[in-house]
């Protein structure tokens, strides 16, 4: 049978699955055509056993998912979660969950949160092949490296320490035991230490759910954002951090947690940040969590916000990486 190549991706190149192995298939409910053509793939591979649970739209929005689950992904091989739906306040908390149940196993872990028909046919169907060697070239550059700067001709001035923190490298390539990551992939990224972040990041791309057409400036002081400026957007943007600070672990939410770099050729700016953090020529700087395995960093908070940044400069212990959205490597 032939499928899609956004298929093919994900079962054979990005995954690998194999015969023999189990598998755990998560989606919701606008996505059913997804989950049968995975479904008809995976078994087409031999797999030894294969869960599917779809996610019913009544219950939504889901604080938890079923307790037989939290279980059921330690005792696999293979976690694809895919879902079109996400309540960001009520539902990421519970996706975060989910990471940290999976991480206690085993298991090699695909998620796609927001997907859509459209994310399958352009971001999915890109050569992951390609990805994986750009992603992994930029990672190269990084791994024992200190001193980090970025620039931008708005004024993103900021000042990073990634002295002892480990690049991640989100290929979409997942092979082996406990690789993890999102797919649509494309990205390197690492967590710099805490309290060691300085100067000045101008958002002018996206946040989550937020298309800016102002640009977003944002001070930061010994790795906090203590100044926030802009206009309507820049509002909305305090609001969700506000609200964030009322919950547990709240003081984190101001913390910048992440500088990740796009790599998929296919990637678009849509407000989404499955694909806006992965557009080749940006770089993401995020805040908040990312006291997870999957981040390498200590600081813990209700919510992880990326603000992606366009036509960016990368300078890594004195070495261009990126010159005005260029790569260099």
């Amino acid at each position: 049978m032939t499928y899609p190549r956004w298929v093919e991706n994900i079962v054979d190149v990005c995954m690998a699955i194999r015969p023999g192995e189990k598998v755990l298939l998560i989606t919701d409910e606008p996505m059913a055509i997804m989950r049968q053509q995975l479904v008809e793939r995976i078994a087409e591979v031999g797999v030894a056993e294969m869960w599917s649970y779809t996610v019913p739209d009544a219950t939504r929005p889901l604080p938890h998912y079923p307790a037989a689950l939290y279980d059921l992904v330690t005792k696999v091989d293979v976690v694809l979660i895919f879902e079109h739906r996400r309540n960001p306040e009520i539902e990421t908390p519970r996706a975060l969950e989910m990471v940290q149940a999976i991480e206690s196993g085993e298991a090699r872990f695909a998620s796609g949160p927001m997907i859509n028909p459209s994310i399958l046919e352009h971001e999915l169907s890109a050569d992951y092949q390609h990805i994986a060697m750009l992603t992994n070239r930029l990672g190269d550059q990084l791994d024992g490296r200190s001193h980090v700067r970025v620039t931008t001709k708005l004024g993103t001035d900021l000042e990073m320490d990634i002295t002892g923190r480990k690049v991640m490298r989100d290929t979409g390539l997942f092979h082996l035991p406990r690789q993890h990551g999102n797919l649509p992939a494309g990205e390197c990224f690492v967590a710099p230490i805490e309290d060691r972040t300085n100067g000045v990041f101008v958002v002018d791309k996206s946040y989550p759910g937020i298309l800016i057409e102002e640009p977003i400036r944002l001070t930061v002081e010994r790795g906090r954002v203590v100044k926030i400026d802009g206009g309507r957007e820049a509002q909305r943007l305090t609001e969700i951090i506000t609200e964030g600070e009322r919950k547990p672990y709240g003081e984190g939410c101001r913390v910048v947690c992440e500088l990740g770099i796009g790599t998929n050729p296919n990637a678009r700016l849509q407000g989404n940040v499955l694909t806006d953090e992965k557009v080749m020529g940006t770089v993401h700087i995020a805040i908040g969590l990312n006291a997870l395995e999957s981040y390498g960093g200590q600081n813990r908070a209700p919510i992880h916000l990326d603000g992606v940044i366009g036509g960016p400069t990368l300078v890594v212990d004195g070495k261009t990486l990126i010159k005005n959205g260029d790569y260099r490597v």
